[in-house]
């Protein structure tokens, strides 16, 4: 009966863990979730962007 009453104490010290990150998580309004912090390396910055000019994008380059 012990083993239960230690299953039951984990899993809830696990849902009051998930509970108040989650919780912690969603007061937290910087920029918005984790996930939109993980790409910010992957964004380029205002004025970076590369255009190609309409002559070399019409072309087609061939390795002859």
């Amino acid at each position: 009966m012990e083993v239960f009453a230690v299953t039951i104490f984990v899993s809830l010290m696990f849902a009051v863990l998930f509970a108040a990150l989650y919780l912690a998580e969603r007061g937290q309004r910087r920029r918005g979730s984790l996930e939109q912090d993980a790409l910010l390396p992957l964004d380029e910055p205002e004025g970076a962007r590369v255009t190609v000019p309409a002559t070399l994008s019409s072309h087609s380059l061939s390795h002859d």
